[in-house]
This record gives structure tokens, C-alpha cells and sequence, in this order.
């Protein structure tokens, strides 16, 4: 017949399972850090930081680095596609002036001056894309 175990012996053979796979180590490091920070909801703190260490929660933690760093990408191209946009109508409107038949005489020296602004404008909107 099986001895009953006492609830000491459960108790031991508990902590015993939870030093050996990690989890009090988890545990007591998140309890330090609720001791350290004191938040205002230390049960969502708890849940956001716990954390076991295997091959899923690394994979998921990669994963939102990812996602991070692709939408800070994705925040620059933006801003770059509106810099080129604005720039591709700038010379949309300066090629549409220098075409129009009835659009004044002009000296070679002025449209030269004024495309040289046109260019400096252009250089100057296009240089906050040099990061990409």
C-alpha cells in the first residue's frame, strides 16, 4: 500500500519542480522588479513580464523586433515618396512653364538663373533622403 504524502512533502517536491525548470527564477525576477518599480496595475506587469525562455518566445520576440524596425522603415519611405512627389511636380510645373508658347520672352541668363534655383530646391528637399 502507498504511503500518503504529507502537504511538507508536496511542498518540497513543488519547489523542487520549480527551481528545476526555471520558473522561480522567473518568478522571483519579476517580483523584484515589482518590488523596484511599483506599478499602478501589477498584475498586467506581471503578465507583460513574465516570461519563459524558449524557442516560440524568442521566435516572437525576433518577430516583433521585426516588425519594429520594417515599420520605422516604412515611415521613412513614406516621407520619402511625398519629398519625391513634391519634387516630380516642382519640375512637372517648371518643364510646363518653359513649354507654354505664350509665356514670354526670356533671356537665356534668367532661365538659367531660375533653373539653377529650380536644381537648388531639388537638391536641398532631396539631401533629407540620403538616410535610406
Amino acid at each position: 500500500m502507498a504511503t500518503k504524502s504529507s502537504p511538507e512533502d508536496d511542498y518540497v517536491s513543488f519547489m523542487v519542480y520549480l527551481r528545476t525548470n526555471g520558473v522561480w527564477k522567473s518568478v522571483s525576477d519579476v517580483f523584484r522588479m515589482l518590488d523596484e518599480t511599483r506599478p499602478k496595475d501589477p498584475i498586467e506587469f506581471f503578465k507583460a513580464n513574465v516570461k519563459i525562455d524558449n524557442i516560440d518566445n524568442r521566435a516572437i520576440e525576433e518577430m516583433h523586433q521585426a516588425i519594429a524596425e520594417a515599420e520605422e522603415k516604412l515611415r521613412i519611405l513614406r516621407h520619402d515618396r511625398l519629398v519625391l512627389t513634391a519634387n516630380l511636380d516642382l519640375l512637372d510645373e517648371t518643364i510646363r512653364l518653359n513649354r507654354e508658347p505664350n509665356s514670354g520672352v526670356r533671356s537665356a541668363a534668367v532661365d538659367y538663373d531660375e533653373e539653377d534655383d529650380n536644381n537648388e530646391m531639388i537638391s536641398v528637399t532631396l539631401s533629407h533622403s540620403e538616410h535610406v
